[in-house]
Formats: structure tokens, C-alpha cells, sequence
């Protein structure tokens, strides 16, 4: 018979194979997230950049699209900038067909009560801002 002496275990092949597998299956996975991380953070920030961009800069809406005055006010089939007295025949001519104890819808009459104390409070807010201008020039 053929005397065969086992050969010791690692020896410099296996070692070489054993650390190539380990590299691959270890650092390579780790570079990947190491990428991914850096790719994500890149992502996110561009994101915030095109948020703020669509935020708060006008991208050329036409203007049929744009709106003619305040959701608020329009509600009221009225032209902005409007008059306290204005705002209040509107309103009043609106409330009666909407009111629930004339058969109205509960909801929408409260969603018109809303929009009138918004429409109100910008009026108002207006009108102190054209005194304060005016008062200031003299």
C-alpha cells in the first residue's frame, strides 16, 4: 500500500483561497454599504434641494392656472383685495341657502363659517397694513 501522509491543514493554498473568500464575503458586502450610505445621504440632500426649490420659487405656472385672490375670498364670488362690507353681503347672501335651519348641509355651513372668519381676518389685516403705510408717509 501506498503510504500517504496527510498534508497539514492550512497550508499556504488554503490560506490564500480561505482569505479570498473572506475579502469577498466580508468587505464586499461593507464597500456595497459603505456606497449605498454615501448614495443615500447624496439622495436626501438633492431631495431637500428640489423641496425648497418647487417651495419657494415660482416654476412658471400659467396664468390661467394660478389663482385670482384667496381660496377664502373667491368662495364668496369675490374679487381680491375685497372690502369688509363686501365680504359681509356675500357672506350673508351665502348663509341663507346653506344655513341647516333652512334645510342647508351642516358641514358645508360650517366650512363657509371657516372660510369667512379666514377671509375676515385677512381683510382686516390688510386694512391695517394700508393704514400703517399711509400713516407712515405723512
Amino acid at each position: 500500500m501506498n503510504d500517504v501522509t496527510p498534508h497539514a491543514w492550512p497550508d499556504s493554498l488554503d490560506a490564500s483561497m480561505l482569505t479570498a473568500f473572506l475579502a469577498v464575503a466580508i468587505a464586499l458586502p461593507a464597500l456595497g454599504y459603505f456606497f449605498l450610505v454615501i448614495d443615500v445621504r447624496r439622495y436626501l440632500r438633492s431631495l431637500r434641494r428640489a423641496i425648497a426649490t418647487i417651495v419657494y420659487r415660482d416654476t412658471g405656472t400659467p396664468d390661467w392656472a394660478r389663482p385670482l385672490g384667496p381660496r377664502c375670498v373667491t368662495v364668496f364670488g369675490l374679487p381680491w383685495p375685497c372690502s369688509e362690507e363686501e365680504l359681509l353681503v356675500a357672506y350673508r347672501q351665502k348663509i341663507k341657502s346653506l344655513h341647516p335651519d333652512h334645510g342647508g348641509d351642516e358641514r358645508r355651513f360650517l366650512l363657509l363659517q371657516g372660510y369667512f372668519e379666514e377671509a375676515l381676518r385677512m381683510i382686516r389685516k390688510q386694512e391695517e397694513t394700508a393704514a400703517g403705510a399711509a400713516g407712515g408717509r405723512q
